[in-house]
């Protein structure tokens, strides 16, 4: 080749633009796995609640969870470590069927999780136990067993317990508890999430499927928010001249709340699906846990919670089962996303963890369970891209 030519071929190359190669998952997944698989207790436990034993019963199912539905090769590399795992969150069941620690609350969050462990590991063998736990996960809901009515803003919902507390039902908590009752099997007609659906409908910024309750006024965005009863908003609150209050949606409680929609058999031609995948479509980003800087005015709260919110994000898109999801930049292969965005973030041991410490997000054991457990539900639809 003449040199005028190989100068014409190399200015060619620099002038088409470059595109960015994807993220292979299993080199991320393959470095996460064995991150993990090194932290495992003595006592086959994971994580570890600060001055107690080894082992905490959420972070530890979060790990069975995500070895069991490993992709490919990476399930028999984690299989034994998930059945060891799971030896020691069965010696938490309580008689009356949840999941618990001495001296610490969590309850709903940690049987709901003990609940998508075992039917991932092994859903007959563990049949008995997890009937037992999604027996007690119902009546943990609020409803008419504790006196409240539908006029109260917490029906339907569920929180961190009840037990000598007041009603304060939650999205996150309710997201964990609705879908950890379909793993066990609860069909979506039950009442369990007949009754959920009007908690849904509350914490939804959708003025023509929410009327509100007591001083909440729902925006009208179609994304969702933490709780309608105002118990944990207030220092994000809206005044509105009127009397009454309103809260910005955010991104990891509206993917939560198109997901446990779905849990409850809604179709997905219903306005509440509609309005919920309008604002993913306005909002979508993995930079950001999107809302929550809008609601606290700080630049920094936008990070709060990645990692749960990659969970939720990739585990909502799942049960939507669409490999691209509709953004105002066009159609997004979201499995990729997640995966480009999650080979950015991996420290060299293969870890993870979010420098901005809230909902323990620094602690690299829970950070990396929510990691693998989101690409768990990513690979099916990395496919698509090809």
């Amino acid at each position: 080749m003449h040199r005028a030519s190989i100068s014409f071929v190399l200015l060619a190359s620099l002038l088409v633009p470059q595109v960015a190669q994807a993220a292979d998952a299993d080199e991320v997944y393959g470095k996460a796995l064995k991150f993990l698989l090194n932290s495992q207790h003595e006592n086959g436990s994971f994580g570890q609640i600060p001055g107690q034993p080894p082992g905490e019963i959420g972070i530890t199912g979060l790990v069975i969870r995500g070895l069991a539905q490993a992709p490919g090769e990476h399930r028999a590399m984690g299989r034994r470590a998930a059945e060891k795992a799971m030896a020691w969150v069965l010696g938490h069941q309580q008689p009356d069927g949840s999941f618990t620690q001495q001296r610490s609350g969590l309850s709903t969050y940690r049987t709901a999780i003990a609940i998508n462990a075992m039917a991932a590991l092994d859903k007959a063998k563990y049949r008995a136990q997890i009937d037992k736990a999604a027996a007690w996960l119902k009546q943990d809901q609020f409803d008419a067993g504790e006196k409240i009515g539908e006029d109260n803003p917490h029906y339907g919902g569920f929180g961190y317990g009840k037990a000598g507390k007041k009603p304060d039902a939650d999205m996150s908590n309710t997201l964990m508890a609705l879908g950890a009752l379909r793993d066990a099997g609860v069909k979506s007609d039950d009442p369990v999430f007949k009754r959920a659906l009007l908690f849904l409908k509350r914490c939804q910024n959708s003025s023509e499927t929410n009327p509100g309750v007591g001083k909440l006024k729902p925006k009208n965005d179609g994304g969702f928010i933490y709780d309608p009863g105002l118990s944990r908003n207030k220092s994000a609150q809206l005044e509105n001249a009127d009397g009454t209050v309103s809260f910005e949606s955010y991104a990891s409680m509206t993917y939560g709340g198109l997901m446990s929609l779905l849990h409850a058999g809604v179709n997905k031609d219903d306005p509440t699906i509609k309005a919920a995948l309008a604002w993913i479509g306005e909002h979508y980003t993995l930079e950001e846990n999107y809302g929550l800087g809008v609601r606290q005015k700080d630049p920094k709260a936008a990070q709060q919670g990645m990692f749960y919110y990659f969970h939720v994000f990739a585990k909502s898109l799942a049960t939507l089962d669409t490999p691209t999801i509709q953004t105002k930049q066009g159609p997004r292969n979201w499995a990729q996303d997640l995966v480009d965005v999650l080979a950015k973030r991996q420290s060299k041991d293969g870890s993870f963890t979010n420098p901005v410490d809230r909902w323990w997000e620094k602690d690299p054991v829970l950070v990396t369970a929510y990691v693998i457990n989101a690409l768990d539900y990513a690979y099916p639809y990395l496919e698509a891209k090809k």
